[in-house]
């Protein structure tokens, strides 16, 4: 555990022991006004909590843990065309800058195995093709 884990828990045992110490010494009708006003906080709290994941999204990708057969391609954000191709990598245009109001969310690829290739794509403003490996003659 870090310090950092270890010192918010301690923390949060202490405000809940204070919170609780602090009802008791209210009474009865005074805690039960008290933990109403409370509640209504917390529950403000938590919904604004909520909206900020919703619409907070961060632009990461991830493929920690990520075991393939073959390679691994994360695309995101992308203007014009991308091509995969199955020995060679990834093709796209070199002016290559985020398209306005595409892609979203992070991606992941956390304790993912595969046996071929891993493909990973969002927000593409034109399209996307994925060549199968040449045949060997």
């Amino acid at each position: 555990m870090t310090k950092r884990v270890l010192l918010m828990l301690v923390g949060g045992i202490a405000a809940l022991g204070g919170l609780a110490a602090f009802l008791v010494l209210q009474g009865l009708d005074a805690a039960d006004k008290w933990s109403s006003v409370l509640s209504l906080f917390f529950t403000a709290a938590g919904f604004v909590l909520t909206l900020v994941g919703l619409f907070a999204r961060g632009s990461q990708q991830s493929a920690d843990h990520a075991v393939t057969g073959g390679s691994l391609h994360q695309v995101r954000n992308v203007t014009g065309d991308v091509v995969i191709r199955a020995r060679g990598g990834t093709v796209a245009p070199p002016t290559a800058a985020p398209a306005e109001g595409q892609g979203g969310g992070t991606q992941s690829a956390h304790g993912a195995r595969t046996a071929g290739d891993l493909h990973q794509i969002d927000g593409v403003g034109g399209s996307v093709r994925v060549e199968p490996p040449a045949a060997n003659p």
